[in-house]
């Protein structure tokens, strides 16, 4: 099993390298089956968990009896970093010039048990209850942010902050994030997960998920004076 799961991450880092560096370009066609196996000596298992992988990742797409093509990929569009927004509304607008985001809510305050990350931030014990809202927020129809905000009550939910923190990372979309976003499971999405403070009590925690061949989150050296 360990040399199958080096094989194909092989496998994967080499078509990877070859798509960023053009040696595959957009609306390429990678090899076949038959092709990538004799070229990397290795099973048809790897290869499919090779392309799985590529897949997901969004630099891959495979189209029904003609083959696996090297995906086109957009010119990320830049949201930029707001330091002040009230409850329910977005961490990141597009840059001025653009058109705006508009919200949809998807879910509308719903008591649900707080994921383990959530209940540390907010001081809960485990498995403690909390009000969930989630909302896209779309460019021209099409989503753009995924925010979901958890705040102990629905007064946590309104209330105005005295300071905040912030969370970067990366990590591959969930089922649900995916769907949500127009991706698939599996596409690298930026995270930003953002907790609210009134002095020293977290109100809430709101937490942000762009996928990150679309969207480019900026953040300005003039907040760091704010």
């Amino acid at each position: 099993m360990a040399r199958r799961t080096t094989a194909y991450r092989r496998v994967a880092d080499t078509l990877r390298e070859q798509i960023e560096d053009g040696h595959l370009r957009p609306g390429d066609r990678i090899g076949s089956l038959s092709e990538l196996q004799e070229q990397f000596g290795v099973s048809d298992t790897v290869i499919l968990e090779a392309r799985k992988v590529l897949v997901a990742e969004g630099l891959l797409q495979p189209r029904s009896g003609d083959g696996t093509y090297v995906r086109e990929r957009p010119e990320p569009k830049r949201l930029v970093h707001q330091v002040r927004t009230g409850p329910g509304e977005p961490l990141f607008r597009l840059e001025e010039g653009e058109s705006g985001l508009f919200p949809d809510v998807l879910e509308e305050s719903i008591r649900v048990a707080a994921p383990a990350g959530v209940a540390r931030r907010l001081g809960l014990k485990a498995n403690r209850k909390v009000s969930r809202t989630q909302q896209i927020f779309r460019l021209d129809g099409a989503p753009a942010q995924l925010v979901t905000t958890y705040a102990a009550s629905a007064a946590d939910a309104k209330a105005t902050e005295s300071r905040w923190e912030e969370e970067l990372s990366s990590r591959p979309a969930l089922d649900s994030e995916g769907r949500a976003l127009d991706g698939v499971a599996g596409h690298l999405v930026t995270c930003v997960t953002r907790t609210d403070f009134d002095q020293d009590r977290a109100l809430r925690v709101v937490e942000t998920v762009v996928l990150a061949e679309r969207y480019l989150l900026v953040y300005r050296a003039a907040e760091v004076s704010t």
